[in-house]
């Protein structure tokens, strides 16, 4: 049997201790990022419509901003 190719991620120190608060028992850390993509990401991935949907949703023009703002 093959063993499986692994790689190397650079991340700070400070990630890594973030990561860590949401480790469980002995989980490995490729186990960990799985386990938080699987529980946050979408089950399956958005459509390209409904990306520029999520975008445009997002976009607030700078001139209701300032109107917000009373600027």
């Amino acid at each position: 049997m093959k063993k499986p190719t692994r790689t190397t991620i650079a991340i700070r120190p400070g990630t890594k201790l973030k990561l860590e608060r949401y480790r469980i028992g002995n989980e490995s850390y490729d186990e960990l990022i799985n386990r938080l993509l699987e529980e946050t990401l979408p089950r399956k991935p958005p459509t390209l419509r409904e990306l520029k949907e999520m975008r445009e949703d997002e976009y607030i023009p700078l001139e209701e901003v300032a109107k917000k703002l009373g600027l």
